[in-house]
Parts: C-alpha cells; sequence; structure tokens
C-alpha cells in the first residue's frame, strides 16, 4: 500500500497560501485494524471507547462567507470560495490532530467526561457556572485558557488544580495518528458493511488495500480535484490497550473541549491561513462538523437519557431516505424513548446507512448534511418563532388581558358558528397540552424549562423559558374552566351544528390523527373587523396577522410551547451546543437499545447454557428407563415495555420498565421408545410452539393449538405498561424418528435400561447445545483484520485461501496454521522485524501436543530462528513462548542467543 503519511516537515502549500507548521501526527502507511462484529458484539462495543473516528466536515459556511468578501473585493466568487472550502477542510484536519497530539504526548491533560466522580474543584465550578448562567461559559472558556497556556508544563498543571498522573497517558510508549481523506467507502471501512469476514470480504478488503488510491488519500492532500465541501476523514489512534480503555471517553471528551476552544481562542488559525484564519474563528465549527465513531465503539460513554437518545436520532437522516420518514420532523414527537421501543431490534453492520450506495463519500455526505441542515433549519425556526410570539403575547396582552379577552368574546360572538368552531379548537388544543387529568404533552412542557439542552441554548433572550411556561401555566388555568363549563353546558350540541375539523392546528391533527384537508382552509375571524395583534409595515399599517383573536392568540400561546417541546425533544442532535462538538454513534443502534436494555448481548449465551444443563438433567432423570415423559424447558428474553422518566442534571433519565425473563416449561410424551409409534404429544403453558422431535431422517407433522389472554396496565394516563400475559397450548406431532425405530424392539419392561433412548437423549442435548453455538447474531463474535495482511496473502496466491480466514480474522498473517501465524506475529512484535515463512517442526519429544516449535525466516537474519512455545487453537488466549535461539550465526548475534 502506497505511503499515507502525514508529515512530520514543514509543509508548503502555495495552491492555497496555507503557511503550515508542523503537521502533529505521527508518520503511519497502515489503516488501524478493520474490527468486524456481529450485532451482540457490536452491542457489548458500544460499552467501549473507540480508537478510530471519523470527521465530516460541511464547508459551506466558510465558502459562503468568503463568497460575500469576494464580492466586496471585487475578486472571482468562486474560486475564492472554493479556496477558502479547502482551508476549512486542512484547518479542521490540523486543529483536530493537533490537539490530540498536545493528548497522546502529555501536554494537556484529560478533562473526565463523568463530573461526578471528577476531584477537579477549578473546572467544577467553572462547569457548573456554564450551566446555572444561562450558558454563559466564560470561566470556562478561562479554565482552558489557563491550562493551554501551561502546555508541556505537567508540574505546572497539576499545582494548577488537582490534576494527578492519572490525566495523563499511562503507558510509556509512543502513539501514532493516522489521518486519511475517504473519496469513496469502501472494504477498508468493511466493518460497517459486514457482520462476519468471510473469505470474499477478506478478499474484497484485499483488493482495496492494493487500490486504495481509489478510495483514500492523505488528510492534507492538497490537490485541487480533491471535494472541499463535503469531506469525510479518518483519523485512526494507536495507543496502547490498557490505556485506551481506562481513558478513551476522557479523551474523545477532551478532544472536543479543547477543540472547540482552541478554534476561536488561539492564533493558530491565522498562522496556518492567514487570508481566511480570523473568518474562520467566526465560523460555529460545531454546525460545520460532525465526530462519528467508525464502528461500534463510541466516543461518549452510552447512557439511557434523552441527551444521549436525541443525539443519536440523527442516525435517521444520515439514511438514503433519512429525511422522508425521521421523526425529527414530526410537529408532536412521541419521545426519543417511545421511538426505541417502536424501533426495537435491528440490523447493523450491513451498511444500512447506505454509504455504497453513493458513488464517492461526497455524495452521501451530502445527501446527509442537507438532511441535517433542513432538520436543523426547521427546529431554529420552530425555536425562535415559538419565542417571539410568547414574548409578544407577553408584552401586548399579558396573562390577565388573556384570560379577560377569551371571556369577552366568548359573551359576544358565542352564537357564531365560526366562533363556536374556534371555541372548540381552543378547549381541545389547550387539554392536549395543559390538562392535568390527560397530560398528553403538560409534564413534557413543564420540564422545557429544566433541560440542559434548552436553558444552554445558543441564542439570548429578553425572558427565560421558566418565564414562558409559567405563562403557559396561568393562561391555561384560566381558561380550562371556561372550557369545562361549556362542556358541561352542553355548548356544542346544537342541532345542526357539527364541527369543522379543518381548523385545528398541524400539530393537534397530528395527535387526532385528521388528515389535512387542502379544499377547506378555517380562518378565525376578527373581533371588531381588525386583528387582535399583527405586524407593522414600514409605514404603519398592519401588516402580516399574529393573532385574529383572544382564542386565536391563547391558542398561539399553546402551539408555541408545543413547538418549544418538539425543538428541546431533539435539540440535542440538530442544534449542539456552543464549546463541544457532536459524537453521535451514528454505525451502532444498539448503543441505545443495550444501555436502556432492550437488548442483552449475553441472553443467547445464557440461555444457550441454562437449557443445556436441563437437557443434561431430563438425560439423567428420563434418559435411562422406558418412560415416555420428558421435560422441555426454554427461557424468553426479557422485554422493555415501558421507561419511567426522571429529571436529573438538566436530562431526562430513563429508568426501563422489564418484563422479566420467564421459563417457558413443556411437557412432552414421545411414544417411540414405549410403543414404537413415530408420534409425540407436548403440553406448554407459554404459547405456541412447534416442537423439532430431533428426527435425524424422515417426516415430521407438528399440530397446535392454543388460548391466550394479556393484561394491560395503567398506573397514570400516559403510562401503560403491558402486563401478565397468560397462555395456554396444545401440540402434538407424528415423526419418524431415531427413538421410535431403535429402541420400541429393545424395550421389555417399564423398569429396564434402555440404551438407545438414553443414547438419542444424550445426542439431543449436544445437538441443541452445539447448534445454538452457531448462532452468528446473537451469540458475541468478533475478528480483527488487517488490511495489509490480507493484501499480502491476495498477492501471493491470487486469492485469499479458506484456511487463512480465521488467521486474518485474528489480525495474524497467514502461515501453514494459527498457531504458527502467533509464533511470527510474536517474533515481528519482539525484534521490530518482518517474518517472511514459518515451519513448524514435528517432534516426537514433546511432552504434549500444545508444545510447539517454529522455524522462523526473517528480516532479522540469513538465517533460521528456532522458537519453542505453546498452543493451543482452541485456546489462543494461553499461548505462550518458552525459548527463542538462532540457529544461524547471523541470528544468533542478532538475538544475542
Amino acid at each position: 500500500m502506497k505511503t499515507l503519511v502525514l508529515i512530520l516537515a514543514m509543509m508548503t502549500l502555495s495552491a492555497t497560501g496555507t503557511s503550515w507548521a508542523q503537521v502533529p501526527a505521527h508518520q503511519t502507511s497502515l489503516l488501524s485494524p478493520l474490527h468486524f462484529t456481529n450485532r451482540a458484539q457490536c452491542a457489548l462495543d458500544s460499552e467501549k471507547p473507540t480508537s478510530s473516528i471519523f470527521v465530516m466536515i460541511d464547508g459551506y459556511n466558510a465558502g459562503k462567507t468568503a463568497n460575500s468578501i469576494a464580492k466586496l473585493r471585487g475578486l472571482n466568487t468562486e474560486e475564492y470560495s472554493n479556496k477558502a472550502m479547502k482551508e476549512f477542510r486542512l484547518s479542521v484536519a490540523y486543529m483536530t490532530l493537533n490537539v490530540m497530539n498536545k493528548l497522546v504526548r502529555g501536554h494537556l491533560p484529560l478533562l473526565p467526561a463523568n463530573l461526578k466522580t471528577a476531584d477537579l474543584p477549578k473546572y467544577l465550578s467553572a462547569s457548573n457556572n456554564c450551566e446555572t448562567k444561562n450558558n454563559n461559559c466564560a470561566d470556562v472558556s478561562d479554565y482552558i485558557a489557563q491550562i493551554w497556556s501551561r502546555a508541556g508544563q505537567r508540574s505546572e498543571i497539576l499545582n494548577f488544580d488537582r490534576f494527578t498522573q492519572n490525566n495523563f497517558p499511562l503507558h510509556a510508549s509512543k502513539d501514532r495518528l493516522g489521518c486519511y481523506y475517504i473519496k469513496k467507502f469502501s472494504p477498508l471501512q468493511g466493518q460497517l458493511h459486514n457482520a462476519e469476514v468471510t473469505q470474499a470480504n477478506l478478499q474484497d478488503v484485499a483488493v482495496a488495500y492494493l487500490n486504495e488510491k481509489d478510495y483514500l488519500t492523505g488528510c492534507f492532500d492538497a490537490d485541487d480535484k480533491l471535494n472541499n465541501r463535503f469531506v469525510t476523514l479518518q483519523i485512526d489512534w494507536e495507543t496502547n490497550q490498557s490505556t485506551l480503555n481506562q481513558q478513551g471517553f476522557d479523551f474523545w471528551n477532551s478532544v472536543k473541549i479543547y477543540l472547540s476552544w482552541a478554534w476561536r481562542n488561539t492564533n493558530e488559525l491565522e498562522i496556518m491561513s492567514p487570508s481566511f484564519g480570523r473568518i474562520f474563528k467566526s465560523i460555529a465549527l460545531e454546525e460545520s462538523i460532525l465526530l462519528v465513531p467508525n464502528g461500534c465503539k463510541s466516543m461518549t460513554k452510552p447512557s439511557c437519557d434523552s441527551q444521549y437518545l436525541s443525539s443519536n436520532s440523527i442516525r435517521e437522516l444520515a439514511k438514503v431516505t433519512g429525511a422522508q420518514n425521521s421523526e425529527l420532523f414530526d410537529t408532536v414527537p412521541v419521545g426519543t424513548d417511545a421511538e426505541l421501543l417502536e424501533k426495537g431490534v435491528r440490523g447493523v453492520n450491513n451498511d444500512f446507512l447506505g454509504t455504497q450506495s453513493f458513488d464517492s463519500a461526497q455524495e452521501w455526505l451530502s445527501n446527509f448534511r442537507k438532511n441535517v441542515v433542513q432538520s436543523r433549519g426547521l427546529m431554529k425556526t420552530k425555536y425562535q418563532n415559538a419565542i417571539t410570539h410568547l414574548n409578544i403575547l407577553q408584552d401586548q396582552i399579558g396573562t390577565a388581558g388573556l384570560g379577560k379577552t377569551v371571556m369577552t368574546e366568548l359573551a359576544a360572538h358565542r352564537s357564531s358558528e365560526n366562533m363556536m368552531n374556534e371555541l372548540y379548537y381552543m378547549c381541545t388544543e389547550i387539554r392536549l397540552a395543559a390538562d392535568d387529568t390527560l397530560d398528553f404533552l403538560k409534564s413534557d412542557i413543564e420540564r422545557i424549562s429544566q433541560l440542559k439542552n434548552m436553558t444552554q441554548m445558543q441564542y439570548s433572550e429578553k425572558r427565560s423559558l421558566n418565564d414562558h411556561v409559567e405563562f403557559f401555566k396561568a393562561v391555561s388555568s384560566q381558561v380550562l374552566p371556561y372550557c369545562n363549563d361549556l362542556e358541561k353546558q352542553n355548548f356544542w350540541n346544537k342541532s345542526g351544528y357539527t364541527v369543522n375539523k379543518s381548523g385545528f392546528a398541524p400539530w393537534a391533527k397530528e395527535m387526532l390523527q385528521l388528515k389535512e384537508d387542502e379544499a377547506s382552509k378555517f380562518t378565525p375571524s376578527a373581533g371588531n373587523q381588525t386583528p387582535m395583534l399583527s405586524w407593522k409595515t414600514a409605514n404603519g399599517t398592519p401588516g402580516q396577522v399574529i393573532c385574529y383573536n383572544s382564542v386565536d392568540c391563547t391558542r398561539l400561546m399553546v402551539k408555541s410551547m408545543v413547538d418549544l417541546y418538539a425543538v428541546s425533544t431533539y435539540a440535542d442532535a440538530l442544534i449542539p451546543l456552543a464549546g463541544k462538538t457532536s459524537d453521535p454513534n451514528l454505525f451502532n443502534p444498539y448503543s441505545e437499545l443495550a444501555t436502556c436494555k432492550m437488548y442483552d448481548p449475553w441472553f443467547q449465551t445464557q440461555r444457550m447454557n441454562k437449557v443445556f444443563f436441563t437437557d443434561l438433567a431430563n438425560t439423567a432423570l428420563f434418559g435411562w428407563n422406558i418412560l415416555p415423559i420428558y421435560i422441555d424447558v426454554n427461557f424468553s428474553a426479557p422485554k422493555v415495555t415501558s421507561f419511567k422518566q426522571l429529571m436529573q442534571d438538566g436530562v431526562i433519565k430513563y429508568d426501563p420498565r422489564l418484563e422479566k425473563s420467564k421459563v417457558e416449561r413443556s411437557i412432552v410424551a414421545d411414544f417411540g421408545p414405549l410403543l414404537g409409534a413415530p408420534c409425540a404429544i407436548a403440553l406448554n403453558n407459554n404459547g405456541l410452539k412447534n416442537y423439532n422431535f430431533y428426527s435425524f431422517t424422515g417426516v415430521t407433522m407438528n399440530y397446535c393449538d392454543g388460548k391466550q389472554a394479556n393484561e394491560v396496565i395503567s398506573n397514570n394516563p400516559s403510562d401503560f405498561a403491558n402486563g401478565a400475559k397468560t397462555s395456554r397450548s396444545f401440540c402434538a406431532g407424528c415423526t419418524l424418528n431415531f427413538t421410535a425405530m431403535a429402541s420400541a424392539s429393545s424395550a421389555a419392561t417399564l423398569g429396564a435400561f434402555n440404551p438407545a433412548k438414553f443414547v438419542v437423549y444424550m445426542f439431543r442435548t449436544f445437538n441443541k447445545y452445539f447448534s445454538a453455538k452457531k448462532d452468528t447474531v446473537n451469540i458475541p463474535k468478533s475478528w480483527d483484520v488487517n488490511a495489509a495482511y490480507a493484501a499480502e496473502v491476495y498477492k501471493k496466491y491470487g486469492q485469499i485461501p479458506s484456511y487463512c480466514v480465521d488467521q486474518l480474522g485474528q489480525g495474524l498473517k497467514c502461515f501453514k496454521d494459527i498457531c504458527a501465524s502467533k509464533a511470527a506475529a510474536y517474533f515481528e512484535k519482539s525484534y521490530n522485524t518482518k517474518v517472511h515463512s514459518v515451519y513448524m517442526r514435528e517432534d516426537e519429544n514433546m511432552i504434549n501436543s500444545t508444545q510447539k516449535e517454529a522455524w522462523i525466516k526473517s528480516d532479522l537474519c540469513q538465517g533460521e530462528t528456532i522458537v519453542r512455545f505453546s498452543c493451543d487453537e482452541r485456546k489462543l488466549e494461553n499461548f505462550k513462548v518458552y525459548s527463542i535461539n538462532g540457529f544461524h550465526k547471523s541470528c544468533r548475534n542478532a538475538i544475542g542467543k
């Protein structure tokens, strides 16, 4: 593979006008190993920190700003905009790697992701001030500035706050950083497209690696042919595995915080890009880039709360048809927890985001960003319009005024059919949003002012969100009693009157499941022929109507609060907070499913073991005699039926309510051993089940019938859960089975030992167990593939031999067998060399089959080196080297033995 370098030297990019200092990354020519996982392992991996990420860049804001400047200066707008986007791409890559480099070298301390366990009083104080002072994060900015000024001076950093050595790298070996510009998603990102390693996809990886120039290049490639508007970079971090496991989440948290601060507050952008550096500092970096884990692992530790679920909901917009069916466009979202329950378990690592459906990575990201920008624009518009209308209603009418004028309108126009419709809409909508008894939206709306994603919104307002919530509650408390009185008076039960349902607000139609009727539009009546509130034109005359009358103004207030609720549901995904870039786990939906207990990656393994031991007990109890009865046992997976919501630290915590795992017991009578009849009967109290009677060959016929009942529990108007499920079933089957044919003639008495039956029961036990172990989806399994090793094998043989699949799948080179590969890997790592061949010598003097001797030829010396070790192909984790000796003199000199 051609070297993809992050050059540690001065680079002059005259084409872009960029003045570069040292690029802060080690030289690298290899991608990180491709980590393939099945569904269960992908769910487990979500709890682990990643070592590879994508940086997705949209250069639109940089290009748009440059375009405006070019017009003012009389420059070529297209050339100037393209130049700005190119330098923006290079600047993002440089600044990201610069921060990462300072962290891996220990020049900057890690900032803890979990503040609850942090012992950094100054940092905690600054962070708390940021949250309590309406997003005034000057204290955090000052804190980071003081750390940055002490970069590389560890003793000063340790004294500045209560930092310890644990806030710096825990290992002595040097890390490596690799950075790549992705032209097209390919088998070099094969872990996103395949849930297992096969001969075919290994060959795809090898071919892609040998043709890497078609798929990627270096991050700092200044070729003008590269697209700079929509850019996907891949950054790999090669580090000590123990350090990654302990510090990975803190590392990525620190990268996000330092990057956002350095982008705005250092002069490095001006040094790197004299033409645009100052302009770039004014761009909201968090809205122009997205950090995404490359695979199933995470940048942020998963948690079952509104912030995490909302951030990951952006995944729907990354799909090829993301904008068409996304819940982010609902006027009244059902909530991230309900969406999770609705979608449930799904596929993963099968390119479900369609990255390979496009001819280039640029096109895929363009589609994704289009959906994101459209959704973000909708959210911002909803938020700003809602706040504007609420401020106007409070400034111009006020709480008391709005309630009073509703009564006045009612007294003056109650007989009007138009007013009857308006009152019907108002009362229905305010009940949906504010009624304590129904509580469809009331609790959600009242929580808005407590949510961190809303209180830290990047827009300054004259009133706090709590002021708006209190206004809504005060008006609702006045209007709801009026509506109740009208209901008691049978106000709408008049002969000949039918409500015109076309006048409901769109959000209410969505909740009431009413279809939009474009042909029938409803216009509210204006009291005294003049709208109650309207915008003024430039000459002072009334312009666009805000609301026509007091009823319409009350409905506007309700709509505004519903819009704020909709924004709060997905704000974490679409409106990132200043100072921290979003990092959704885009390619792993099981990060939410696992943390919210909707999918247990260990259940199938535990079930398999439980069933195995139960079947062994069955064999011991019933396998030795003529009795035709045995007990079949199965275990159902636990199921989340609903979530309990708790407000904590500015986010909604979701506590899953589980329907626990159940034991499904069935009594099966197999008459084959007793009568020679190939028939069996099963009784089961846990629902219908088609039984497999484990015949070797033959025809099986099953008949099942059953009854089932379900109980629904409601603890409050908005909380429903499934209760106990009762069912019973009867199954009967006739099977030409081994037991019937082999054992009937051998059964003389009831108490006689029946060896044929015992053998079949034992066979059934182990057959079920080994069949369950073959589950390629729900029993955790992973593979690590080094693309260079796969390419080496492909070049040598013209294909990937079948015996190489297991070796390559474990990140090893391919030799005679996997033990030879382990010996070669150990030798290469120990002596920093390359192994060419391994000869496994058979020695009769070896004590047992796990003791082995490998004769290795390598670049280390001219002859062979003898490695003696123990290796069991079924337990490779027990691999152990006993001795390494040079056979040839040059090898003895090289290794010192």
